[in-house]
């Protein structure tokens, strides 16, 4: 479902008995990654990234529900983390493989993090090259949404990394194990997708601190500069103030 509207909505209530409210929920753009375990169904919430635009990246939550016959994903927008299913590019995807379908749309965003990541750390190695020649506040304001980006994907990624946690707990358990069937192929896929994350959280700080050290550097050169120019212009009027003074006593009566 992306951004359905009642009459879906209600259509899905009616297939899999999931509350409309429920289905909403992922529907909400401040909804944080958790999982919610119920008898007839397991809920889980990701936050999965988007491209805004230019040097800015966003992140946007991702709505999936196991039940014995369906998998439903409910997000307000189309996504790139589905796009491979959806077009059947992966020769390793079956719908029927529920609980390996579950892990490997957090595998993909793990790698999409990853791949988001990397592009921010190149656009912010030519914005450096550029603030290096010229200072202009264009380029300030970039690097401020590239921050706020950092920002979000620290926020979603450590919240998705509970959810993975989360759902390594529940491997075993009986009570869900018609919901959430987790072969020794799954662990080892969900295992890999903690270390994505894990490998995604530890770039995003690297590099969060980078451009917060480059921001920083680049504002105390901008005022080494502007005291070099106002030192300037305080000799050049120190200058200009010796021959007024000397005319000024000259030209008394």
């Amino acid at each position: 479902l992306v951004n359905p509207d009642p009459d879906e909505l209600s259509l899905i209530n009616i297939l899999t008995e999931i509350p409309t409210d429920v289905l909403k929920t992922a529907l909400d753009m401040e909804e944080r990654s958790h999982v919610e375990l119920e008898d007839n169904y397991i809920f889980v919430v990701i936050n999965i990234p988007a491209i805004r635009g230019n040097d800015m990246y966003d992140t946007v939550p991702l709505g999936i529900f196991l039940t014995p016959d369906f998998f439903i994903t409910v997000c307000l927008e189309e996504s790139e983390v589905l796009y491979p299913f959806i077009s059947n590019q992966l020769s390793t995807f079956y719908t029927y493989k529920k609980t390996r379908f579950l892990f490997q749309i957090l595998y993909r965003t793990a790698t999409l993090f990853l791949r988001y990541l990397q592009q921010i750390n190149r656009r912010t190695d030519d914005i450096e090259v550029q603030l290096r020649h010229t200072t202009k506040n264009k380029d300030f304001f970039q690097l401020l949404e590239l921050q706020k980006s950092m920002t979000y994907f620290t926020s979603a990624l450590r919240t998705n990394g509970t959810v993975m946690e989360r759902l390594l707990r529940l491997r075993g358990h009986s009570t869900y194990r018609h919901l959430l069937k987790m072969y020794e192929e799954d662990e080892d896929l969900l295992e890999d997708v903690i270390i994505e994350n894990k490998q995604a959280i530890e770039m995003v700080e690297m590099y969060s601190n980078i451009l917060m050290n480059m921001m920083n550097a680049f504002t105390s050169i901008i005022s080494n500069n502007l005291n070099m120019v106002m030192k300037m212009l305080a000799a050049l009027t120190i200058t200009l103030a010796v021959p007024t003074i000397i005319f000024s006593l000259w030209g008394t009566n």
